[in-house]
């Protein structure tokens, strides 16, 4: 069986827009992709929830005015004035309830490698979308926060030294190399509090660290090629959570891009995200975040 490629050469490329602010600031980030990567086609997409605009479709209706039509003006525009670039595009518009069913259509259909989502601050502690876009969709979910930069100088890839985070660092590679921006990695770990009262607290520190060394001089030597010239972070998380140790390093660091597997050592089924990459989505970290599979 051949192994799926994190990011190919030629990539088709999927825009949710939801008519909000928010589009422009995807249709800006897709113009920055179509020169640094080699986009073969972008599919912009929208789906109506016909169940919340009934009674307005029904009064537009009367009229002789389609809603499709006026979302499709509207999306147009939006994309005149904030696309600007050379890739071609297809503009695909659906009615559904379920906006991640027809995603996932819609991904299937177009051989999608890589899906562009929105990351609204105002929705911080749902993700519920986006958790199940992750879970159903075969394909790379980028997510980009209101506000964002427009490069892709500096990546962290987030890993715990398994297979799976392989393809977030070969996602790095693939994403840099127009750019040639840097990735550095970062791995965080914790010592129980509940060992320190029966243990030395310094040696177990050392202890840890040194294992830590021969853990990534292991990982490097297994994937030598992907893992040329990546700096490796090694952080305690001490009281916090791995997710919020990584989301603040990320952003005092100020990387462009943070990437995670969407599943991690513990890789039992499809159906369950990372807990780790699960609790990242949830945050919505302000640091563009990339979901690999």
């Amino acid at each position: 069986m051949k192994k799926k490629e994190p990011l190919k050469k030629q990539q088709n490329v999927m825009l949710a827009l939801d008519l909000t602010k928010m589009d422009s600031t995807l249709l800006s980030y897709a113009s920055y992709l179509s020169e640094v990567l080699n986009i073969e086609h972008f599919y912009f997409t929208h789906n109506i929830k016909r169940s919340k605009l009934y009674n307005l479709y029904e009064d537009l209706l009367e009229e002789g005015i389609t809603l499709e039509e006026i979302v499709e003006e509207a999306l147009e525009k939006s994309i005149a004035k904030n696309y600007t670039g050379k890739t071609d595009y297809t503009l695909a518009i659906t009615s559904d309830d379920y906006t991640e069913s027809i995603l996932e259509h819609l991904s299937k259909k177009y051989s999608i490698d890589l899906l562009l989502v929105g990351y609204k601050s105002e929705l911080q502690g749902t993700g519920a979308l986006t958790q199940k876009l992750v879970r159903m969709i075969d394909a790379g979910i980028l997510m980009i926060p209101e506000e964002t930069k427009y490069q892709l100088h500096k990546i962290l890839v987030a890993t715990d030294f398994s297979n799976a985070s392989v393809k977030a660092f070969q996602a790095a590679k693939h994403l840099t190399k127009k750019s040639k921006g840097k990735i550095e990695a970062i791995h965080v770990y914790n010592i129980p509090s509940f060992f320190y009262p029966y243990i030395n607290t310094q040696k177990a520190v050392d202890k840890t660290q040194k294992n830590l060394q021969e853990k990534t001089r292991q990982f490097r030597k297994k994937n030598q090629m992907t893992l040329e010239n990546v700096n490796f972070h090694e952080l305690d998380r001490e009281e916090n959570s791995v997710a919020g140790v990584i989301e603040d390093f990320a952003l005092n660091q100020n990387f462009d891009l943070l990437i995670v597997s969407a599943r991690g050592a513990n890789n039992l089924t499809s159906l369950f995200i990372g807990s780790v990459t699960n609790d990242l989505i949830i945050r919505a970290v302000k640091t563009p975040l990339l979901v690999v599979k």
